[in-house]
């Protein structure tokens, strides 16, 4: 079969899907797809599905404690998967207002 699928020309190939997916990756590699998964039913998931854990990690990467809405501009996702990501955000020892010594706490700021 080997032999066979070495003298296999794109022009071979049926007009449709076939022919598209070996324009785009070669026929060598549709026949190694074929030998792959050939008479199988596939699913094959959106291009965002397999490179997600690329782009979560680069907003991870790129989070700064306060750039929630910018980063979820960058990558086209929702703040609040941002948030997911990262957290709420907060420079490491900021304190929060409500971390503030009172009026009749010993440490006055």
């Amino acid at each position: 079969m080997d032999a066979l699928a070495k003298e296999l020309t794109l022009e071979q190939i049926p007009e449709g899907l076939y022919r598209e997916i070996a324009e785009a990756i070669g026929v060598e590699n549709l026949v190694k797809l074929t030998q792959l998964v050939g008479g199988s039913t596939i699913y094959l998931p959106k291009t965002e599905s397999v490179v997600r854990p690329v782009r979560d990690a680069r907003i991870r990467e790129e989070f700064n404690g306060y750039n929630h809405m910018e980063l979820a501009k960058k990558y086209d996702v929702t703040e609040r998967w941002v948030r997911q990501l990262c957290g709420d955000g907060h420079a490491e020892g900021q304190l929060s207002l409500f971390d503030l010594p009172g009026p009749g706490d010993e440490k006055a700021v």
